[in-house]
């Protein structure tokens, strides 16, 4: 009888034996690029994983659904992943590998067993039923062994169960990292080889550096003292601060030196901007971008709607020498859910680049600074770099061993900087807008509001002074927020222009702009720090008069920002009303804000202390992969539609409900009319409760739900979604 892995309905007719070797084949090409990184025993255990692993689809019950030569059955199958692990035999597996421990079987079989993300509900007698029935005589004439012998008992060895009933000891962090290696590098070459690919990392740039000297020489190898210390620390794990203005960005690519690398940035529009910049400026199409909404933009740029859906299965393998990323795509891991093994065993042989830490929330830095402790226990490689550094972060870091490993740096350039940027003007009170009108008549103007209404509000307040500013925020859909990101940041580019744009602090650390005059609402400490690198960035514009306006206001206080960090962050920033700040003015002021002892018994501190906690009590699988994805953005979102948009695209809308209720429709097509469906929509937090006015139903065949809130935007401007405002009750059909 012949044994297929593959239905032929599905994909080519692939025997079982043939996807075996490929899986191994692929895993030997893999080791000559990469070995090096890898133990003798890590490889051993990897390539036992890549030769097992579906060995169980050996069975008859799996072989009725592959091969249409066999009469179907009802009967329901066992995974073939806890079939496959049962073919292990502890006692040869330790007599034939000395070097290996009763803990290293453990792993095998478990990254083995659950190899696939399935529900184990058997319990011994009917696993041991359909081992006779349907196993063990297919498997012994698979693998012509006729004394093969099935270990039911395996299951008491593995390092956790997903049955409620069994309560397993929690694992050793040393051999979790293990397990992640092995069951996440065997996902990545039976993934690769499934797709028809046979190498599990495309054009890697060990030998060639190719994105190093094209920096190299697009910066005439003239490098600053920031892109001086990674080149030189290359071979460490890195703190690096540095002023805006200095290169961060080049410092931390020329850091990777060619090796395999992830850039993790905050917000999905500073990974495109990452990603264009890398592509476009340095000439580096070796380049993946993976954020939430990327396969839009394969699908967008590729000829062929295959070829852009297969680019972007690649990116989520991780196969590309560097990709682009949020960092949610990456530390999933750390909530120890099934099927996130592949992120933290890629980054064994990774280096990874963590741009803006201070941005995050503290759920997020908390992931972070456990995320990497477990990299660093694995092997791999980081570098933060940022324009601040907080002493808080500092503290948690070294209480969890990421500053005392003799692999360790940490230099701050921004006491060093001579450049003086800014000079700060404090007010308290509202926006003047009169003045702001009178400033654009020639100059750029930046206004950073603390929500989105606060934002709508001064736009259209500055209308009614004839001023004709643009707006930018989160409340746009993503078509149309595209077309507000390019022109911003061309505005920004020509120096002919004057005016006013009003944002949110979407702009922070995310597009690349820069403005004359910033007006700005005050904030926490380090989210006005990233403001102001929107304002004067080369230091070269005159700042005699101030450049920075901060109107303290309260907006925001306690529900945006942490009340506590916010009232330290305005109260140490009195002083300096007025005055220049400079660099080493914003080091001393970050530090005095987030100074650990000051700080203890505030809610931002405690958030961090109690998610780093959790993180460290949680055994594995209590999350599952889609729980570990909502908790780490901890964000309940709902995508949204606003009516006068569905309206306007109704018959191309109709036409993609049409295409997907179809039986078998070409997959490239409907990603690519799924991304163009999620062009018309945006995220909408009910974090504050769900206005009235969005419908409880959703667009059928999707989770989009259609709001009658009013919408504005003309192609060149407008609100946006305005939440006090309702279309009329006719056009909700």
């Amino acid at each position: 009888m012949e044994y297929y892995a593959k239905s032929p309905m599905r994909t080519e007719h692939k025997t079982l034996r043939d996807h075996l070797e490929e899986t191994v084949r692929c895993a030997e090409k893999f080791f000559e690029q990469y070995g090096s990184y890898f133990s003798e025993k890590e490889k051993k255990l990897i390539r036992y994983a890549c030769r097992l692993h579906d060995i169980g689809k050996a069975n008859y019950i799996f072989q009725t659904r592959v091969n249409p030569a066999l009469e179907k059955t009802k009967q329901e199958q066992i995974p073939h992943g806890f079939l496959s692990a049962l073919l292990l035999s502890k006692e040869d597996f330790l007599r034939d590998n000395p070097q290996c421990t009763q803990e290293d079987f453990s792993v095998l079989l478990t990254a083995v067993y659950y190899h696939h993300t399935r529900p184990d509900v058997y319990d011994g007698e009917s696993l041991e039923t359909y081992c006779e029935k349907f196993y063990v005589n297919h498997v012994r004439e698979y693998l012509q062994n006729d004394k093969l012998n099935i270990f039911t008992g395996n299951r008491k060895f593995l390092l956790f169960s997903d049955q409620e009933k069994n309560a397993y000891v929690r694992p050793k962090e040393d051999v979790w990292c293990e397990y992640m290696l092995v069951k996440g590098m065997l996902n990545k070459f039976d993934w690769t080889v499934s797709a028809g690919d046979d190498e599990a990392e495309t054009a890697p740039d060990f030998e060639e550096k190719r994105l190093y000297r094209n920096i190299e020489a697009k910066l005439g190898a003239k490098f600053r003292p920031a892109q001086k210390f990674m080149i030189e620390n290359r071979d460490n794990n890195v703190i690096m601060v540095a002023p805006t203005g200095s290169g961060k960005t080049e410092a931390a690519l020329l850091w990777l030196h060619g090796e395999k690398g992830f850039y993790t940035l905050p917000l999905k529009v500073s990974s495109n901007a990452i990603y264009k910049r890398i592509r476009d400026t340095y000439q580096y199409e070796d380049v993946a971008l993976l954020h939430s909404d990327s396969l839009n933009g394969y699908l967008k740029e590729a000829e062929d709607l295959e070829d852009g859906y297969r680019n972007y299965e690649k990116a989520k393998r991780f196969s590309c020498p560097l990709t682009v990323c949020t960092v949610d795509q990456l530390f999933r891991f750390v909530y120890k859910a099934l099927g996130t093994e592949i992120f933290a065993a890629t980054l064994k042989y990774s280096k990874i680049v963590i741009d803006e830490i201070q941005s995050y929330e503290p759920r997020v830095v908390a992931a972070l600074i456990f995320g990497l402790s477990e990299i660093r226990r694995m092997g791999g490689k980081f570098a933060i770099i940022t324009a601040t550094f907080p002493p808080v972060l500092q503290y948690f870091m070294k209480k969890y061993g990421l500053m005392t490993d003799r692999d360790f740096v940490w230099h701050d350039f921004s006491v060093e900087e001579e450049i003086v940027r800014h000079r700060l003007k404090i007010i308290r009170d509202d926006f003047r807008i009169e003045e702001i009108a009178e400033k654009a008549k020639d100059k750029k103007i930046l206004i950073i509001c603390n929500t989105v209404s606060r934002a709508q509000c001064i736009y259209e307040k500055l209308k009614e002074e004839g001023v004709e500013p643009g707006l930018l925020h989160s409340r746009f859909i993503r078509e149309h927020r595209e077309i507000l990101e390019r022109k911003i940041m061309a505005f920004s580019a020509d120096d002919t222009e004057t005016g006013v744009w009003v944002t949110t602090q979407i702009v922070e650390a995310s597009l690349d702009i820069d403005f004359d005059i910033l007006y700005t609402e005050m904030c926490t400490a380090d989210s006005l720090l990233q403001r102001m690198g929107r304002c004067n960035r080369a230091g070269k514009k005159d700042i005699s008069t101030p450049n920075i306006i901060i109107y303290d206001n309260a907006s925001g206080r306690g529900t945006v920002y942490d009340r506590d960090i916010y009232d330290r962050s305005g109260k140490l920033l009195q002083e300096k009303d007025g005055e220049l700040f400079s660099e080493a003015d914003k080091t001393a002021y970050i530090n005095a804000v987030y100074d650990v002892e000051r700080i203890k018994r505030t809610k931002y501190f405690k958030r961090i202390e109690e998610n780093l906690e959790h993180l460290c009590d949680l055994g594995p699988a209590e999350y599952d992969m889609k729980e570990a994805q909502k908790d780490f953005r901890g964000i309940q979102s709902i995508t949204v539609m606003p009516e006068k948009v569905y309206l306007e695209n109704l018959e191309e809308i109709e036409e993609i409900q049409a295409l997907f209720r179809a039986p078998h429709a070409d997959r490239g097509i409907r990603n690519f009319k799924k991304a163009r469906l999620a062009d018309m929509t945006l995220s909408l937090n009910p974090r504050y409760g769900m206005p009235g006015s969005i419908d409880k139903n959703t667009i059928e065949l999707f989770d989009i739900h259609r709001t009658r809130l009013a919408y504005e935007f003309d192609g060149e401007t407008g609100l946006g979604l305005c939440l006090n405002k309702v279309e009329d009750e006719d056009i909700f059909l």
